[in-house]
């Protein structure tokens, strides 16, 4: 009884807040007609990159906490890549929509969804470990993903100019070196940097339901069902592996299991639009498998605290 009353805060307090704040944003561009090129664009270029930082500044680190959370996250992600990849061979997808699949799979919402369901579910102590992963994540998805993604329909040249073009790629890696180098930012651009980056949280998340109000068609629904599969079945099934492959155990492992469960990014969102790369399919992922996570991350909650 104690546990599903436990579950059932979960998702009234951190689920269905995100799924109002999609609506609303879904009602808003109905009613408005905002630019959500625009819209985006401020997510990307302002807030992403504050937040990132900020939350870098923040959380302090050991190379070997840091290496492990880093292989048992880029093993989990090589192994959805892989499955996708594996999915659109019989499949016959298009390049776009073998990336779009391949990014919706491999990145989950590690920071507005993932940190505060981490600190109701298992404590404190694990939100310094999930605070890692959502740095690895953007890290990842700021280089990788844009590179995967851009590459999708760009040159090699042309990508690699897109990837160091964006704003979170600088923020993250100085969120990593500064530290390291013992250099402390000013005070008052700290304090600017945490305004700004609490910002995406209800933006971003308001940007995706005004792009889904423009976008609710969905061409390939095969896709869809693959991607939402390896995001919220998949990936943390394959984390208890990797977890138990390298050892790990504890509320470190825990951490890591409930965040692979995490719905897609919304950063996914926010990219497909920029570079115009599926934007409907991406938009499609991120709500369905927000939707869904109601159900799938209060099953792997309770298998981890019961």
């Amino acid at each position: 009884m104690a546990i599903s009353v436990a579950l059932a805060h979960l998702f009234w307090e951190r689920v269905l807040p995100v799924l109002l704040l999609i609506a609303l944003g879904y009602l808003f561009q109905r009613r408005m007609q905002v630019d959500t090129v625009t819209l985006n664009r401020i997510n990307l270029y302002l807030f992403v990159p504050a937040l990132a930082l900020s939350r870098l500044l923040e959380t302090p680190f050991s190379a070997s906490l840091l290496g492990a959370i880093a292989l048992a996250v880029s093993l989990n992600m090589l192994a959805l890549y892989a499955l996708s990849r594996l999915f659109s061979i019989p499949l016959r997808w298009q390049r776009t929509t073998v990336t779009t699949v391949s990014l919706g799979a491999m990145f989950g919402n590690a920071g507005n969804y993932g940190l505060p369901l981490v600190e109701l579910v298992l404590g404190r102590q694990a939100v310094s470990y999930q605070a890692l992963v959502f740095v690895l994540n953007n890290l990842l998805f700021f280089t990788l993903g844009v590179a995967l993604m851009a590459g999708s329909r760009q040159s090699l040249k042309a990508t690699v100019r897109q990837v160091f073009s964006l704003p979170p790629v600088y923020a993250v890696t100085a969120g990593l070196l500064l530290p390291m180098l013992g250099i402390s930012l000013p005070i008052p651009v700290v304090t600017a940097l945490r305004y700004l980056g609490d910002g995406l949280i209800p933006v971003a998340l308001i940007s995706l339901g005004a792009q889904l109000a423009e976008r609710v068609e969905v061409r390939d629904a095969t896709a869809l069902t693959v991607a939402v599969v390896l995001r919220l079945v998949a990936a943390p099934l394959l984390m208890v592996g990797i977890v138990k492959l390298l050892g790990l155990s504890g509320v470190l492992a825990q951490t890591l299991i409930l965040g692979a469960a995490a719905p897609t990014a919304v950063n996914t969102v926010v990219l497909a639009i920029e570079l115009q790369v599926n934007p409907s399919l991406a938009s499609a992922i991120v709500l369905v498998t927000t939707l869904l996570s109601a159900v799938t991350v209060t099953v792997t909650a309770f298998l981890l605290i019961a």
